[in-house]
């Protein structure tokens, strides 16, 4: 949600670092535009030069119009097949720039222009180390946010997409706790799946009323071959990454079907927690090279290739540039046995790339269909509050669980199972000698992608139909070589063959 004020001046007096909610800020001075987006880039815009004036939109059909020439930028393209979006500030048309989560563009009268972050990623340098103490931190922080989510919000229904995992749960919880009244969870996926029977469990502890729609691959493919799934395409790619298609169907059947508000408020459960990657970083001693090879490897999979990122100079120009604005250590001797660098550098990249342009941009689903938003896990408060974490609490997921676990059994007084892969039910130490013995053996890649084509394949909550434009051989063929279901969605959208029509420019 918006930041609620009539005083425009008195957010632009502001620092950004203390505004609340999702904004962007345009303003003009001497003929100078400058474009200031929130951390999350909850609404980015696009901008071009055309005939000696700035073109600026956040819909990139609209720009589209005023562009001479819409031709595919094609090292932004090679970047986006592996990765699902395009780095720093390229997009997939070129000589059309994007803003980035968190910086302030200068757009020029002479037709320069320039990018600066407005704060930079750090942790404090006085971390809080005690549990209890993180908790309660925490605790407050969640307060506050829920707190000015249900007075900006009013009466206006609330919308939980409720997975099997922690996030949704935690807001969940501490929707609860505030007594919020007019709030629905939901989830969607196959008849049958797990995670929706997780779902409506943790729903009825919580006594919050829930509802599910089930999805049928069959009919999910065929929708989206039609003009249905081009709309949505149109909507929510902002020229800079994959759309977020995973609500799509669910969104469309609720709108059809009137099953929610027409101004309905959703809030996906993202969160400032979890971004950390590559763990074992902090027990070596990497060098400055290691980490950054690290983190462009991390973010170009898709397509199961390990050394992709090595063709991908633009990425690594992204993450060269999240370290200057980082300040990280420029020589081995600086890098070593500074874990808390790594770690803030690997998060810093992945908030600034994945999660602001795919990850958030799952909000645009939302847009699409006239819906609001907002998200609470990740509002200003939130991150102050885990950026006072020491390395030990915040490097891994594992204190966020317990953290999670007992809030919840709190506020209903019982346990609920996360979703999780069937290969992480087995017992931790069991799992480990299996891991060994498969490597030694030589077979641990081939079961694992094995087990990882199962799941694409047959999806809990329908993934294959939207591989349905790709034969079925090539599918496999891909899926056999490491690529990802989204791998699989980055190639079909760059060859203009996910929906009824090319929505990006093609090559």
């Amino acid at each position: 949600m918006a930041p609620k004020t009539d005083d425009l001046e008195t957010v632009r007096q502001q620092q950004p670092g203390r505004r609340t909610g999702a904004w962007t800020l345009v303003e003009e001075s001497d003929g100078v535009l400058r474009l200031t987006t929130d951390r999350t880039r909850s609404h980015h815009l696009v901008f071009t030069r055309a005939d000696g004036t700035w073109v600026i939109s956040d819909d990139p059909q609209e720009l589209r119009r005023h562009v001479p020439t819409w031709v595919r930028d094609e090292q932004a393209a090679e970047v986006f097949l592996h990765a699902g979006f395009t780095p720093g500030a390229r997009t997939l048309a070129r000589e059309v720039y994007a803003t980035a989560p968190g910086t302030v563009v200068e757009l020029r009268p002479d037709g320069t222009w320039s990018s600066r972050p407005w704060e930079a990623y750090h942790y404090d340098p006085e971390p809080v180390t005690s549990p209890q103490e993180f908790s309660d931190v925490l605790r407050t922080a969640l307060d506050v946010v829920v707190e000015r989510l249900l007075q900006d919000t009013g009466d206006r229904q609330l919308l939980v997409p409720l997975s099997g995992g922690l996030d949704s749960r935690l807001l969940a919880v501490w929707l609860k706790r505030h007594g919020a009244r007019n709030v629905v969870a939901f989830t969607y996926g196959v008849p049958g799946s797990a995670e929706v029977a997780i779902s409506r469990g943790v729903a009825e502890a919580l006594e919050m009323d829930w509802f599910t729609v089930d999805l049928d691959p069959t009919e999910v493919a065929r929708t989206w071959a039609g003009p249905d799934g081009v709309e949505f395409q149109e909507r929510t790619w902002g020229l800079t990454s994959l759309p977020h298609v995973q609500d799509w169907y669910a969104l469309l059947r609720m709108r059809r079907r009137a099953m929610v508000d027409t101004d309905a408020v959703f809030l996906p459960g993202h969160t400032i927690v979890g971004n950390m990657h590559d763990e074992h970083l902090l027990e070596s001693r990497p060098s400055r090279e290691d980490v950054l090879t690290a983190i462009a490897r991390h973010h170009s999979l898709l397509q199961g290739d390990h050394r992709a990122w090595r063709r991908l100079p633009l990425l690594r120009r992204a993450v060269l540039q999240c370290a200057e604005e980082l300040s990280f250590p420029t020589c081995q001797d600086e890098t070593n046995g500074s874990g808390r660098a790594i770690q803030e550098l690997l998060e810093w990249v992945n908030l600034q790339e994945r999660q602001s342009k795919y990850i958030n941009g799952s909000f645009k689903a939302y847009e699409a269909f006239g819906y609001g938003w907002a998200l609470p896990m990740l509002d200003t408060e939130m991150w102050g509050a885990w950026l006072r974490g020491s390395e030990e609490l915040t490097a891994t997921r594992d204190w966020y669980a317990q953290f999670t676990a007992e809030a919840f059994a709190e506020a209903t007084g019982t346990a609920s199972r996360l979703f999780e892969a069937p290969a992480e039910r087995i017992p931790a130490g069991a799992r480990r000698l299996l891991m060994t013995a498969l490597t030694v053996t030589g077979t641990r890649t081939a079961m694992s992608r094995a087990v990882s084509m199962r799941t694409k394949l047959h999806h809990p909550m329908a993934f294959e139909a939207f591989n349905a434009p790709m034969p079925f051989s090539e599918q496999i063929l891909r899926m056999a070589r490491g690529a990802t279901s989204t791998g699989l969605w980055a190639q079909l959208f760059l060859d203009g063959t996910w929906g009824a029509h090319p929505v990006a420019p093609v090559g």
